[in-house]
């Protein structure tokens, strides 16, 4: 756990405050890799209101998005009978995250989306089943991503997994300076600079590339997928 925010990571948290206030990043719609990740990994749904566990007590497993936004992967885990928790640097993103999971009907909202950062969280050692983090390492420093690992780690069960991704085609940091999430930063991965991120306490289940190339521009995006295990 750390101490008190840098004036930097004051800056980081205001540029994601501006985002939000302006909505860019009102997404209501669960991404495709963290919906295989839980059918693969933990629950299978198998009908309107049926489920075939994958992990053994799958039903009611603690929940925890890391980085969670709006709360669109804590609204699919409430579908999937999961306990869902979550927490994100934006204090705009967790109002409405709270408003969101309250009317889906999670009990007690306010309690279980906080606003918090990522390298100093308020949940007990070992607390948590399963963590997912979609776009959100690859949004920060990386020494702050790498500190942040280790404070999901610790809060992660021995056993429990852990899916994350990152954005492909380098090993850089660069400021955002268009209009859509200007002044925060993005950090651009290598599957080596990954496996030097991840702590000891991580086994590399697996990893896979995504692609999705513009075709008028012929611009590749690629994003690495990685599921992790807690020695």
């Amino acid at each position: 756990m750390t101490s008190a925010p840098t004036p930097d990571s004051d800056a980081r948290r205001s540029a994601w405050e501006t985002a939000y206030d302006k909505k860019q990043n009102f997404v209501f719609y669960p991404e495709e890799e963290v919906v295989r990740f839980v059918s693969r990994h933990l629950r299978q749904r198998q009908g309107l209101d049926t489920f075939r566990d994958v992990m053994p007590n799958a039903e009611g497993l603690k929940f925890l998005d890391a980085g969670c936004g709006i709360g669109r992967h804590l609204n699919m885990a409430l579908t999937f009978g999961f306990e869902p928790y979550g927490f994100d640097l934006s204090d705009s993103a967790v109002a409405v995250a709270r408003d969101w999971l309250g009317k889906s009907g999670l009990a007690a909202p306010d309690s279980r989306i906080i606003q918090a950062d990522i390298r100093d969280l308020p949940y007990d050692t070992a607390f948590f089943d399963c963590i997912i983090s979609h776009a959100v390492l690859d949004s920060m420093p990386t020494a702050i991503a790498r500190d942040g690992m280790v404070e999901l780690a610790r809060v992660l069960k021995p056993g429990g997994l852990f899916f994350c991704d990152f954005i492909g085609g380098g090993d850089h940091e660069e400021v955002i300076t268009t209009e859509h999430e200007k002044g925060t930063l993005q950090s651009f991965f290598t599957p080596e600079k990954i496996d030097a991120q991840l702590p000891d306490s991580f086994e590399l289940i697996e990893r896979v590339r995504t692609e999705r190339t513009t075709t008028r521009s012929a611009h590749v995006h690629s994003r690495l997928h990685v599921t992790l295990r807690r020695l």
